[in-house]
């Protein structure tokens, strides 16, 4: 990757985080529990299952892993694979 087109990646990626973490903590602490409690089991395994079809469909088959596996590849390319150096020490 070209160092311009590095850290500019990397400043969206600081801007990204800087957004997501409040959004997917709300999403842990609030919305996923409230809708657990309003949906039964077998209707939020239905809803795996319609989220897999869907998945298959747009991603292809195996699509789901071979994103992760990509943003693996820009995560080495970015020097970010290894999240110990992300992670606070207690």
């Amino acid at each position: 990757m070209a160092p311009e087109n590095r850290e500019k990646t990397l400043a969206y990626l600081r801007n990204f985080s800087m957004m997501y973490r409040p959004h997917a903590a709300r999403e842990d602490t609030v919305l996923f529990p409230a809708f657990r409690a309003v949906v039964s089991p077998r209707e939020f395994a239905e809803l795996g299952d319609k989220f897999e079809v869907q998945e298959d469909l747009r991603l292809g088959k195996g699509g789901y892993e071979k994103v992760v596996a990509q943003v693996a590849d820009w995560e080495k390319a970015l020097g970010l694979e290894d999240l110990s150096r992300f992670t606070a020490q207690v």
